[in-house]
């Protein structure tokens, strides 16, 4: 896989979700360098985190010193953290009322190596949608229930980050017309990261995630990118192995009681 020099490939990782992050927040805040805070002013506990990437000698006192500006927003939020140092923090997030929620896969695909396959593209088109995030909005409302309110929040967090030359890009899958699956790009120097897949509820199943992630995996190989990241649930941990993603570490999300 394509890096620079003396970066693994969970410093790609975390490069390319900071990138993302700091793209959609209205504010973000690091408390040394292995603990950041993101908040994207969405009515959302994954879109206002803390997330942390290592455990240092001052973690303790930099997670308790991240929860309380996160507090102080008034927005919900979550504290994410590698599987591997959750025994070190659990009992402090405990005494602030945060217990251990969902647990996701973070993942990897070498792009170098990645070939894509013949799909076939009867009724389905799929077009950079930059210029038109309503269409792109759809599927991602209806796979994450977000809301007409959440949706629209969102939405302007995206548009902020085009508008201040972020290196985003919005796809969207169409079939006769209708925007029915969905996912965003960031690309980086060496590594992209995908966001966003989402599909309308009532088309799921039908392979329309799989053909846009394919057809952004070429697209994202086209543009230098030697790696691609993303972080999964447990729902989409099959359709992403099934690509070729690869499971780099677990995280574990912890959320207000």
């Amino acid at each position: 896989m394509t890096s620079t020099a003396g970066d693994s490939v969970c410093d790609l990782y975390h490069r390319a979700e900071d990138y993302f992050f700091v793209s959609i927040s209205q504010f973000y805040r690091r408390f040394g360098a292995d603990l950041s805070a993101y908040c994207t002013g969405v009515e959302a506990s994954s879109l206002n985190l803390l997330i942390m990437k290592n455990q240092g000698p001052h973690s303790a006192a930099q997670l308790a010193e991240g929860v309380a500006f996160l507090q102080l927003t008034g927005m919900p939020f979550c504290v994410v953290v590698p599987e591997a140092h959750v025994a070190h923090v659990s009992e402090p997030l405990r005494q602030q009322q945060l217990l251990p929620a969902d647990r996701t896969t973070c993942m990897v695909l070498d792009l170098e190596a990645y070939e894509a396959p013949q799909v076939s593209a009867q009724r389905m088109d799929i077009r950079c949608t930059d210029d038109c995030l309503e269409d792109w909005g759809l599927p991602v409302e209806s796979a994450f229930e977000s809301g007409a309110g959440g949706i629209e929040q969102y939405l302007a967090r995206h548009r902020a980050a085009l508008q201040s030359g972020r290196a985003l890009r919005h796809f969207t899958l169409y079939v006769d017309q209708r925007p029915v699956s969905a996912l965003t790009l960031s690309l980086g120097p060496a590594v992209a990261r995908l966001d966003d897949i989402g599909t309308l509820q009532q088309c799921q199943g039908r392979g329309h995630a799989t053909a846009l992630i394919h057809h952004v995996l070429a697209f994202a190989k086209a543009q230098g990118a030697g790696t691609c990241v993303l972080e999964a649930s447990l729902d989409g941990l099959s359709i992403y192995r099934k690509v070729g993603f690869k499971r780099l570490f677990d995280y574990r999300t912890f959320c207000q009681e």
